[in-house]
């Protein structure tokens, strides 16, 4: 009976080595993919640099990726030529195929480049009023420049002026509306503007942001009550229209 021969495996040590390298190239190539220009929420914290972030880290992995790339073929690519110099007929193929796969690797890294180079869009809903630009500028100018204890005041005070531009936009301009538009367009960033130009203390910063959102915090109340109002009214006045006329119920004589 013929005996089988054992086939060969890598150790532990080794087998641990090649899926450690696989995994790396793996995160290495994901990493460079990685699409900085994709949607992302422009008022959460730390927006402003989380696409800064995101291309640093896949310019990286770019990186060195072509320099294993370049490492491995531009060799390869030597040696062959040698081969090609003295009449092989396969080196010469090798050669071609190699000489391609760096075309198209250049071509892959430019057009990545490109695209991590090309700065991030800043979308927000159709449906936003023009002042919440205003706004979201002002935010993402300041919101890395304050002190760490007043960033929720102001993540706070911004939600609240934001939900008040969108409650009263579209209508007249009432006090409520004024108050939001003025609190977008001039409290929020002269108020910020002032902290950046002089010393102040972070309680004095954060005391007047709350004030900020508490106004902004009433006028949405005030805006959700009138609709409240308005739509109890409406259902009174369809309940009235439509209740069908007690003559027109009784049966005829």
């Amino acid at each position: 009976m013929a005996s089988r021969t054992p086939t060969s495996r890598p150790s532990g040590p080794a087998r641990r080595v090649v899926s450690g390298a696989a995994g790396a190239a793996r995160t290495l190539v994901r990493a460079a993919r990685r699409d900085p220009a994709g949607p992302t929420d422009p008022w959460a914290t730390g927006a402003a640099l989380q696409p800064t972030v995101r291309r640093a880290g896949s310019l990286l992995a770019l990186t060195v990726i072509g320099f294993l790339v370049l490492g491995v073929l531009v060799p390869l690519a030597v040696l062959l030529g040698i081969g090609v110099a003295t009449g092989s007929d396969v080196a010469g193929w090798l050669l071609a195929l190699v000489l391609a796969l760096l075309v198209a690797f250049g071509v892959w890294v430019f057009r990545r480049v490109r695209t991590l180079t090309r700065p991030a869009p800043v979308t927000l809903d159709a449906a936003a009023p023009p002042e919440e630009w205003t706004l979201l500028e002002t935010f993402r100018q300041h919101e890395r420049r304050l002190p760490s204890p007043a960033r929720p005041a102001l993540q706070s005070a911004v939600q609240a002026t934001r939900e008040a531009l969108r409650v009263t936009s579209g209508g007249t301009l009432t006090r409520d509306a004024f108050d939001a538009r003025q609190a977008a367009r001039e409290d929020l960033p002269e108020l910020l503007m002032a902290w950046q130009s002089g010393p102040r203390r972070p309680e004095d910063l954060t005391r007047e942001l709350q004030l900020i959102e508490t106004r902004m915090r009433q006028v949405t109340r005030a805006q959700a009550a009138a609709q409240d109002r308005e739509a109890q009214a409406r259902r009174r006045y369809l309940s009235g229209k439509l209740r069908p006329d007690p003559a027109d119920t009784d049966p005829p004589v």
